[in-house]
């Protein structure tokens, strides 16, 4: 999911990167000062996410799992139906995909530092499923959220 846009990013110039890597998006409204996978943080990004108006053209479920909290295991998942996002504490009994990576990492992502595409490519991240749902039909929530698969 580029999730997040960082502030302070510098533009990449390699055309591949820009294929990959989209324009760059605006900062998150959610709090940084917040810990990553808190309960308040969780808040905080579904309050942002459920406020996207198209959040890409097909519904859909996805799992995130992220390793190394410090807050312990938070997994939480990611429902898209009817043009319409909802951000859940806990698994998911049958999600369409389950994206995975790293404490460290799901923060670079969420920061801006990392896209998640890149993370997934370069084997950082892993995706489990539906990978078009991610990049394909999920891509103007990817975009417009700082999630931001």
């Amino acid at each position: 999911m580029c999730w997040p846009a960082a502030p302070a990013r510098q533009s990449c110039q390699s055309a591949t990167c820009s294929r990959v890597c989209g324009p760059r998006r605006p900062v998150s409204t959610v709090d940084m000062a917040l810990e990553p996978l808190s309960e308040g943080w969780l808040e905080a990004v579904a309050a942002e996410l459920e406020a996207v108006d198209e959040p890409g053209s097909a519904d859909g479920v996805a799992q995130i799992v992220v390793s190394g909290s410090p807050a312990g295991a938070a997994p939480f998942h990611v429902v898209v139906a009817d043009g319409r996002v909802a951000v859940v504490a806990g698994r998911h009994p049958e999600p369409d995909m389950v994206l995975s990576g790293s404490y460290p990492d799901f923060v670079r992502a969420w920061e801006g530092e990392l896209s998640v595409e890149a993370a997934y490519m370069s084997g950082r991240m892993k995706l489990e499923g539906d990978q078009v749902l991610l990049f394909d039909g999920w891509r103007p929530l990817l975009r417009s959220s700082q999630l931001r698969a």
